[in-house]
C-alpha cells in the first residue's frame, strides 16, 4: 500500500532533508579531514570509489559531472586513487579520447574500510532510535536515493528542467 504524501508533509520531509544532508556533509567533511592525519580517502576519493563501486567502470567525464568537480580536480583525484593502487585508467575501447576508471579489489576494501570507520565515528548520533526506526529510515532512505537517482538518469534535474522553472 503505497501512501498519499501531503503537501504539508512533502514541504516538511524536503525541508528536514535540506537541513539533514548539510549537517551530514559537515560530518563526513570533518571526518575526513581527521582521517587524513592516517592512510584513508580524501573526500572526493570516497565520492569516487562509492560511485565506482555502483557502476564500474565509468567514464572520467562521468566521474567529473556526478561529483560537480572540474576535469583537472578529478583528473588529480583518479591519478591519487591510481597510484595507491585503488583504481585503474584504461582507454574507451569506443572512444579512444576518453578514459575508463574501474575500481579495484584493493580500492573496494579501503572503501568498505572508510565507511566502516564513518559509521563508527557516528556511533551515538542515532541512539534515539530503536532497531525497527534505524530499519524504517534506512528503508525509506533506500527508496529515496533510489528515486533520485531514476530521476537523475531519466534528466530529470537537467538544464531544461531548471530553466522551465525560472
Amino acid at each position: 500500500m503505497r501512501l498519499t504524501i501531503t503537501s504539508d508533509a512533502s514541504a516538511q520531509a524536503a525541508a528536514e532533508l535540506a537541513v539533514l544532508g548539510s549537517r551530514l556533509t559537515r560530518v563526513a567533511q570533518r571526518f575526513a579531514k581527521a582521517r587524513e592525519a592516517t592512510p584513508g580517502l580524501t573526500q572526493p576519493e570516497y565520492r569516487t570509489l562509492r560511485a565506482l563501486r555502483r557502476r564500474s567502470p565509468r567514464r572520467m567525464k562521468q566521474l567529473a559531472d556526478w561529483q560537480l568537480l572540474s576535469s583537472q580536480t578529478m583528473s588529480q583525484t583518479v591519478d591519487q586513487l591510481v597510484v595507491s593502487g585503488q583504481v585503474t585508467r584504461t582507454e574507451d575501447p569506443e572512444d579512444r579520447r576518453h578514459l575508463l576508471i574501474e575500481a579495484t579489489p584493493a580500492g573496494l576494501a579501503s572503501l568498505a574500510a572508510y565507511e566502516a570507520a564513518f559509521v563508527e565515528y557516528l556511533e551515538g548520533a542515532l541512539d534515539e532510535l530503536d532497531e525497527s526506526e534505524l530499519a524504517d529510515v534506512a528503508q525509506a532512505l533506500v527508496r529515496l536515493n533510489a528515486a533520485i537517482s531514476a530521476k537523475r538518469e531519466a534528466g530529470y534535474f537537467g538544464r531544461r528542467r531548471r530553466h522551465a522553472h525560472a
